[in-house]
């Protein structure tokens, strides 16, 4: 799964940001030389050079390859806000008891 939060890394790592040369998906990677956000990607774009066609599906089937992997990202932060929230909610509760 490509990391596409800086959060995903340790704070002091030297992260690279990167467009994926498959699908177009930026993406943070631990390495300056990375090529593609997953092995998937790595996949498609070997297949495609070992029997060298351009691009083995449509521009179409690329875009929603790429917009699943945002969808799927921003669900994940999405759920991260809502559990903080929550947390937050459970700080300021007894806060607000005692007024």
């Amino acid at each position: 799964m490509p990391k596409l939060d800086r959060s995903d890394f340790k704070y002091n790592a030297k992260v690279f940001e990167k467009t994926c040369l498959w699908c177009g998906t930026i993406f943070f990677a631990s390495r300056s030389t990375a090529k593609y956000c997953c092995g998937t990607c790595r996949g498609y774009a070997n297949q495609a050079k070992q029997s060298e066609e351009a691009v083995p599906y449509d521009e179409t089937e690329k875009m929603i390859s790429a917009l699943l992997s945002e969808n799927a990202y921003l669900k994940g932060q999405l759920q991260r806000y809502v559990t903080e929230n929550e947390e937050l909610r459970k700080q300021i509760q007894p806060l607000t008891k005692n007024k």
